[in-house]
């Protein structure tokens, strides 16, 4: 084979290999010399020291896990966007990055769910549910059975049920409907004070949870976004 038609191959497939690298961004890591949020550019090398461990994520929405000792490229796949690793590195990036800590327990009491999904009834603010459900209450004392009501402020819907001393979670009220953009009052037994949340509905036909999570953060859904993103380690 002539050396023409052998550079010519070389560069077809130095040109392929450039059309399908990707660049990612870190979303965890152990690692010191490396943080959440970073950009990695496509062909640069990473290196992850013994007993470390780098979560990424590709403009595709695929997850990439390098156990170190780790000294290399890592792969990434073709096609995505840039703009999904930039805004993940913009939200990760940010003061108050999700910690390591959910779930954790004081006399009892949870400080946060461990879905992401849930709403928080101690929370006012924006949450984000899955459009396709279910939507799950979620409180971080469950030592006493209670009830809680819950008002659709839009729409004037409005229902109030048990929930079981033990259960930290319980299923969103069917009666109160569950609407995009809507407004919610949730008022549990004995509070003073109501809760006031917004639902924003993320679509099913996201292709990905780094996608879900950046339109999540869009809807000001950041700290349920952060989560989403911590269970992909």
């Amino acid at each position: 084979m002539s050396r023409i038609v052998l550079s010519a191959i070389f560069g077809f497939l130095l040109m392929v290999g450039q059309a399908a690298a990707q660049d990612l961004v870190v979303i965890a890591s152990s690692a010191s010399a490396i943080k959440a949020g970073q950009m990695v550019k496509s062909g640069v090398a990473l290196d992850v020291p013994a007993g470390a461990n780098v979560t990424l994520v590709s403009q595709s929405g695929k997850t990439i896990m390098l156990k170190g000792p780790f000294s290399g490229v890592p792969g990434g796949g073709g096609g995505g966007d840039k703009s999904l690793v930039s805004s993940l590195s913009k939200l990760l990036s940010a003061s108050g990055s999700k910690s390591a800590s959910l779930g954790a327990m004081r006399s009892g009491i949870a400080k946060e769910p461990d879905n992401p999904w849930a709403v928080d009834i101690g929370r006012s603010g924006t949450h984000c549910v899955p459009a396709g459900g279910p939507v799950t209450l979620w409180r971080g004392d469950a030592a006493k059975a209670s009830s809680i009501k819950v008002k659709n402020m839009t729409a004037g819907a409005k229902a109030e049920v048990a929930w079981p001393a033990g259960a930290r979670t319980l299923d969103w009220p069917a009666q109160a409907g569950v609407a995009d953009n809507n407004t919610y009052l949730l008022r549990l037994k004995g509070k003073k004070s109501a809760t006031k949340v917004v639902l924003h509905l993320v679509p099913d036909d996201l292709p990905s949870a780094p996608h879900k999570a950046v339109w999540m953060a869009d809807k000001g859904c950041t700290k349920q976004a952060k989560h989403l993103l911590s269970a992909l380690n």
